[in-house]
């Protein structure tokens, strides 16, 4: 299937050549309308991998959001790059991008229900062969999404959010999480205030789950977007690469 991504700076972040990276356009259906995501993988791969879910920043599927993916997720296992926006919805700008995700994130049951079947359309592709071990990971308004799929209950290994919200509307659903959460936060982030982070510990520690929360002391929201550049709202590449290399070992452990 045809697709309108560069590869070579893609494959750049993973570390391969283009002609070994695998991009392929995975679609699905909810409700009548169809989803398209991207499916990222090593052709020269032929062992069973594990799945990651990869849910982007508010702009959702784009070029950028793949080659975030690459440089901080790596090429251990394939990456489907989900969309839960809709094939589309395509934000361009700022406020096209906060249109998009104030619905779902005012409609938590709505964004469960899109994660789910994203999920299910990472598990059900043809392209590569899975191990049974999945992931799931997401920035900023893609943290929140994954840790919604978790407390809804998803029979997955793993949860990572980074610079996402923490906040739910149900935190007793966190009883129902199924895998390990890492959570990797910029503490000047003003979107994620201390109250908001002591009561996900809270929220967390009540249901004894297997969870972890990395606070990096000089970076913000945003912190692994390299066009971020706002009071706040920031790229800091030590941090990027910092929580990079606790993602990849956090997947490592949980799902090689």
């Amino acid at each position: 299937m045809s697709h309108p991504f560069n590869p070579a700076p893609i494959a750049a972040k993973f570390g391969i050549s283009a002609d070994d990276l695998g991009i392929e356009l995975i679609s699905h259906t909810l409700d009548g309308i169809e989803y398209e995501s991207v499916l990222l993988f090593n052709k020269k791969s032929t062992a069973p991998v594990a799945g990651v879910l990869s849910i982007p920043n508010f702009f959702g599927v784009s070029q950028k959001a793949l080659e975030v993916a690459a440089t901080t997720i790596g090429l251990s296992q394939a990456i489907l790059v989900g969309d839960v926006y809709g094939k589309s919805v395509r934000p361009t700008n700022g406020d096209e991008a906060m249109a998009a995700i104030i619905p779902l994130k005012k409609d938590r049951a709505e964004l469960r229900k899109r994660m789910s079947a994203v999920l299910e359309a990472l598990k059900g592709q043809d392209k590569v062969k899975l191990s049974g071990k999945l992931g799931v990971c997401g920035f900023c308004f893609g943290g929140t999404a994954a840790l919604e799929l978790a407390r809804a209950g998803a029979a997955v290994n793993a949860f990572a959010s980074l610079h996402g919200a923490l906040d739910t509307p149900n935190p007793k659903d966190a009883e129902n999480v199924k895998g390990a959460i890492l959570v990797l936060h910029g503490v000047q982030d003003p979107s994620v205030p201390r109250d908001m982070v002591n009561a996900f510990i809270d929220e967390v520690s009540a249901a004894k789950l297997d969870w972890q929360l990395i606070n990096y002391g000089q970076a913000g929201h945003s912190f692994t977007d390299p066009d971020a550049s706002n009071p706040g709202f920031f790229y800091h590449k030590q941090t990027a690469e910092r929580a990079a290399v606790s993602l990849k070992n956090f997947f490592a452990e949980k799902l090689g």
